[in-house]
């Protein structure tokens, strides 16, 4: 399967699950118009299946998933719909570092970034059931990440000469996604 295919069929399992939570959640509209944009996505993704780059219509599509999710409570974090154009832009999203303060913070963290880890690994999955699982884990686990940098944004960020026992210089990212 060639990237735009990959990106497509991501984007058509992301619409189903989110289809599957409009059903009478407050922000239905909002979740509607997400899985709205995301289907245009694939369906230009599917029709530029031997373009070497991400179709502007495409692209277009995938903002207006973003802004919809960014602008509403709708329990889908945006960092998600990046993983549908990641085959084709070659890079894929990561946990931003929120270089907590707290002890009990970077535990949490790091078991984060460990199940990130984990789901990394599935995350193209031949078998469409383990691909759909691993699409809803990342959909928790972002919405994790973002009570968590709530929660660090409260307590304070580690600094240079504060960072706290079990937190080395290897975690620290200097952007937020990595080569796939």
């Amino acid at each position: 399967m060639n990237t735009h295919v990959t990106a497509a069929a991501r984007a058509q399992l992301l619409v189903e699950i989110v289809r599957g939570r409009a059903e009478g959640h407050p922000e239905g509209n909002a979740l509607r118009t997400i899985a709205r944009n995301l289907t245009r996505a694939a369906k230009f993704l599917r029709e530029a299946a031997d373009a070497d780059r991400l179709p502007d219509e495409a692209d277009q599509a995938l903002w207006r998933a973003r802004m919809a999710a960014a602008q509403t409570d709708t329990g889908i974090p945006a960092a998600v719909i990046d993983y549908v154009s990641a085959p084709v832009l070659g890079y894929a999203p990561e946990l931003p570092d929120l270089l907590p303060a707290d002890p009990e913070h970077v535990r949490r963290e790091n078991e984060l970034r460990a199940r990130f880890l984990d789901l990394s690994r599935h995350l193209d999955a031949r078998d469409e059931d383990v691909a759909n699982a691993v699409l809803v884990a990342l959909i928790r686990l972002y919405g994790d990440h973002d009570r968590l940098a709530d929660d660090v944004a409260l307590h304070g960020r580690a600094t240079s000469s504060r960072r706290p026992t079990g937190r080395t210089r290897a975690h620290a990212r200097p952007s937020t996604c990595r080569a796939t």
